[in-house]
């Protein structure tokens, strides 16, 4: 096997998952969610900048889906006041991304009620025993972590959590410029 197949393979699935989380066009929004660490002052920072490798990126070049994802999280710092330096910032931003499969749908019995006429006339009624309707669905998640460089330490967490739909494969710098404004949204920093 080369190496080009596990590196396609990778790509794709970071594809999937970044378009999944991102589908905030999609037909339902996505689930936000942030954590702040306790006692976090986020206002007392002033600069920002990337973690040198991002977990969003191949071992040895940066992906797409990193350079939309800096470009998306820079308008939102640089909105709440934050200003960009690549050397020493204050805060180091790193990108996760995820994904499941997920079951849904219904099992179960159905009932209903009839009119027959057979070996005796009249109103029945019935039970369906194998009655399903599944669907297997893609869940797509997207973290964006903010981290105190001196001391290290996680500070903010805010991810989107959504089904991975086609619109959001076909676009994903605009599931990215829908979705990280909505994990934003949460950030307890300043405000625009």
């Amino acid at each position: 096997m080369t190496l080009a197949a596990p590196l396609a393979r990778r790509f794709a699935a970071l594809l999937l998952g970044a378009a999944a989380l991102l589908a905030a066009g999609c037909a339902s929004r996505p689930v936000i969610r942030a954590h702040s660490a306790p006692g976090a002052d986020v206002a007392a920072y002033r600069t920002f900048g990337f973690f040198e490798k991002l977990a969003t990126d191949d071992s040895t070049y940066s992906s797409l889906l990193s350079q939309y994802l800096k470009a998306a999280t820079t308008r939102e710092m640089e909105a709440r006041g934050y200003r960009f330096q690549a050397e020493n910032p204050d805060l180091l931003l790193n990108f996760h991304l995820g994904e499941k499969d997920r079951l849904e749908g219904r099992v179960g019995p159905t009932f209903g009620v009839g009119y027959g006429w057979g070996w005796r006339p009249g109103y029945a009624w019935g039970m369906g025993i194998n009655d399903t309707d599944l669907r297997t669905t893609t869940e797509g998640t997207l973290t964006i972590d903010i981290v105190d460089r001196s001391k290290n330490e996680l500070i903010w967490a805010g991810s989107a959590v959504a089904e991975v739909t086609s619109k959001a494969l076909d676009d994903p710098r605009g599931a990215i410029d829908r979705t990280v404004p909505l994990i934003f949204a949460k950030f307890p920093g300043r405000t625009p």
